[in-house]
């Protein structure tokens, strides 16, 4: 503690009103520490020191904080170096940056929690001291430095330490202190019959003709299908939020002959529009974009424009005009609902200020954005959240690349997935079956393995298309898409449990036997609920499978065989065309 107050300072005794402990270091800081319930606040305030520095120290395994590109589990098996601890597009910036879904909220397995309130200018790093490949220090920095920089109030380093018997309980007892659960269930539908979206199979090469062969496809091949979304290149400029009649002659028309098919349809939605685009001047004259403080607005740059103004999402008045123009979309296309890119704070320009208090910048953005968009309803997704576990829609991993390695592929899939659930959000939409394809499309192994590991995650969102594989792909494909409706019950069971417990619907192996070594570790299987253990095969050319058994009965279903736990079984012969889960006796 205390690793930027120069040695030597003299201390003197002080008082803070309910605090347990009070010293102050003269001329830099003051620390106190309190307690509350099963937790201490840690609570440092500058008097003259220019950055307050602590750090923890890693005992044990850890879980949670931000999404990575490369996505550890536990999370100090990867040291970072230190970066402004906000919501970023880790896609731009993979060494550096963490991801849309970040939260500063981090358990143990030794019962530890550790939780930094958004008012802290914090800047983290995992801190590899003994060299050998795992971080052993956790430290949070404060600064008033971009993006933290305009902050006026004293410096503050704030956190609270929480302690329980083990993993499970701290977090079950630390999670509600500082953060709230999801107030409903996303849209059924969507969690139980397939999502099929343009963008990995078509990129921005959609109109309205491959939109309707896309579902007539589905229909034909006999898939279980909720809805079609129409992904990137559908407006006449970026921003406009108007048709392309070019490639969607008759949106309306479009849609309800996809209505007439059964699908719900969706459409991609961004917080930019270009400066080149007719509705850019007229959202300007009216300050709706983000701007510095005197006013003029500021341009930031995306990855479909270099010269772009964002949507003040802080903004009453910018908000009310952004979101009646998606009304009107769908007063006019009849559109049921929206998939919302972006969110993160990393697109924010270099000088920027936001309709809220200061010392909740820049991460305020995010948590408004998605507050926001959230009123869209049940089908809306977001790929960035921030405080926004109360909101009953789905949470998408940002872009995955198409390889079999933890370079953001198949490897980060289940990592991630665990990390969502244990910041809160359950309602995990795992983005497109196989990846985005940005090399290449993937090999037939591994779309079959990544869908059998997408199997009973809350959402089957497919784009790249099963039947441009081989055989084998296209009925596994199918086969999982059944499965997944099959034990729909299960996963809205696990759904409903979320919203008065906060328990994932998807758990680490660690939820069930959290003192066990094995299970802590396991990074490449997962539970729906408590009865069943999912885990499929990750590795390119692997037919053989290592479970981690939590304790009591488990029945798998490659042999009919029924396996006792705690244990570490070994399945072999796990052909292509199948992958192992386990049901509770």
């Amino acid at each position: 503690m205390g690793l930027a107050i120069p040695p030597g300072t003299p201390t003197n005794p002080c008082e803070v009103p309910g605090s347990d402990y009070c010293v102050e270091y003269v001329g830099e800081a003051q620390l106190s520490i309190t307690t509350d319930g099963h937790c201490q606040e840690v609570s440092w305030v500058a008097s003259g020191a220019t950055e307050l520095k602590d750090c923890v120290i890693l005992k044990g395994h850890w879980y949670g904080g931000g999404e990575q590109f490369t996505q550890p589990w536990p999370i100090e098996q990867k040291p970072r170096p230190e970066t402004a601890y906000v919501t970023a597009d880790m896609l731009q910036r993979s060494n550096q940056w963490y991801g849309g879904v970040t939260e500063a909220y981090w358990i143990s397995s030794q019962g530890l929690a550790v939780y930094v309130p958004d008012e802290v200018p914090l800047f983290l790093s995992l801190v590899d001291a003994d060299a050998d490949g795992v971080a052993d220090e956790m430290c949070f920095s404060a600064r008033h430095e971009v993006p933290f920089a305009d902050r006026d109030s004293a410096l503050i380093l704030r956190y609270s330490v929480c302690s329980a018997d083990d993993v499970r309980q701290v977090h079950e007892a630390t999670l509600p202190k500082f953060y709230s659960f999801p107030s409903g269930i996303p849209d059924e539908k969507m969690m139980r019959d397939t999502v099929w979206t343009t963008w990995a199979e078509y990129k921005t090469e959609i109109n309205d003709s491959r939109v309707l062969a896309l579902a007539y496809n589905v229909i034909e091949k006999g898939y279980p299908y909720s809805q079609i979304e129409i992904d990137d290149n559908w407006e006449t400029c970026y921003g406009n939020a108007e048709f392309n009649t070019d490639r969607f002659s008759d949106a309306k028309a479009m849609v309800d002959e996809l209505h007439a098919l059964g699908f719900r349809v969706t459409l991609w939605i961004h917080p930019f529009i270009n400066d080149d685009c007719e509705a850019f001047a007229y959202a300007d004259a009216r300050g709706y974009f983000v701007k510095a403080a005197d006013g003029v607005t500021q341009l930031t740059s995306w990855w479909q424009g270099n010269s772009a103004g964002i949507v003040d999402f802080t903004n009453t008045e910018a908000v009310s005009w952004w979101t009646g123009r998606l009304r009107d979309i769908q007063a006019t296309t009849g559109m049921d609902g929206f998939k919302f890119d972006a969110g993160e704070t990393s697109w924010l320009p270099d000088v920027f200020t936001l309709n809220a208090p200061v010392e909740k910048w820049p991460n305020v953005y995010t948590t408004s954005y998605v507050d926001v968009v959230s009123s869209f309803g049940g089908l809306t997704e977001v790929r960035s959240g921030r405080h926004n576990q109360a909101a009953p829609i789905f949470f998408r991993m940002l872009d995955k690349n198409s390889n079999f390695q933890n370079l953001n592929g198949l490897k980060t899939l289940i990592p991630t997935l665990l990390h969502f659930g244990i910041l809160g959000y359950p309602y995990v939409l795992p983005d497109m079956i196989g990846g985005n394809a940005y090399g290449g499309q993937p090999s037939d192994e591994l779309f079959v393995r990544w869908t059998q590991a997408n199997s009973l995650m809350p959402v089957l969102q497919f784009s790249l298309l099963p039947w441009r594989f081989g055989s084998i792909a296209e009925e596994v494909a199918l086969n999982v898409s059944r499965l997944h409706v099959e034990l729909t019950p299960q996963l809205l069971r696990a759904a409903q449990e979320a919203t008065v417990s906060g328990a994932p619907i998807n758990r680490p192996t660690w939820w069930l036997c959290p003192l066990d070594e094995a299970c802590l570790i396991a990074d490449q299987q997962y539970l729906l609920g408590d009865d069943i253990v999912v885990a499929p095969i990750t590795e390119e050319g692997a037919t053989e499978k290592e479970v981690v058994l939590p304790p009591g009965d488990w029945v798998a279903n490659v042999d009919g065989a029924t396996y006792t736990g705690p244990a570490t079984v070994l399945f072999t012969g796990v052909t292509l065309d199948k992958f192992v889960y386990l049901t509770r006796a």
